[in-house]
């Protein structure tokens, strides 16, 4: 879900040139979108409650930090590659 998060900024093309200030913001909110339809997808489609992740809340924080350096990896690259 990070790597497509990371193609939605590229293909939507959120950067400062278009978005100003709120570039930011947009990418992140778009992240976090992302992030909580993976939560779902682990909650609901792989039927993973705090049982079988061992600890409460421990699907929202299990791929955090992961999450987080792929998106903005992929982000960079993408960028870098295609630029705007």
């Amino acid at each position: 879900m990070a790597i497509l998060a990371g193609f939605a900024n590229t293909y939507l093309r959120i950067s400062q040139t278009n978005f100003g200030d709120l570039a930011l913001i947009a990418g992140i909110g778009l992240a976090l979108v992302f992030y909580g339809i993976s939560i779902l997808i682990v909650r609901k489609a792989f039927h993973l409650g705090e049982f079988e992740l061992k600890g409460k809340r421990r699907d929202v924080t299990l791929g955090g930090g992961t999450f987080i350096i792929v998106w903005i990896l992929v982000s960079v690259v993408l960028n870098t590659v295609w630029g705007h």
